[in-house]
């Protein structure tokens, strides 16, 4: 890989565009509407790439911020939803 970035290095400003036309004319890039192998294997890379998971107090408070965002902030409020998470540590 470090061979191929360092060859890069070297081309002109000319060289380079040219290379990334011929790029993405050959791999067009992902487009979120349409499905596809490529993005199939670009969401399960995703998925298993290095991620950091939400803790409670952080799913909480992004859900007291919707809460509050949308004028249903009172426990129980008969139009909306009330946030029930398990305690914090």
């Amino acid at each position: 890989m470090q061979e191929i970035k360092a060859a890069i290095e070297t081309l002109s400003p000319a060289e380079r565009a040219e290379l990334d036309r011929l790029l993405r004319e050959s791999h067009p890039p992902l487009g979120p509407e349409v499905d596809s192998p490529e993005l199939e294997t670009e969401l399960l890379k995703a998925i298993d790439g290095p991620y950091t998971p939400y803790s409670s107090e952080e799913f909480r408070q992004i859900g007291e911020q919707i809460m509050r965002e949308h004028g249903r902030n009172e426990p129980g409020h008969s139009k909306g939803w009330v946030l029930q998470l398990p305690a914090t540590e």
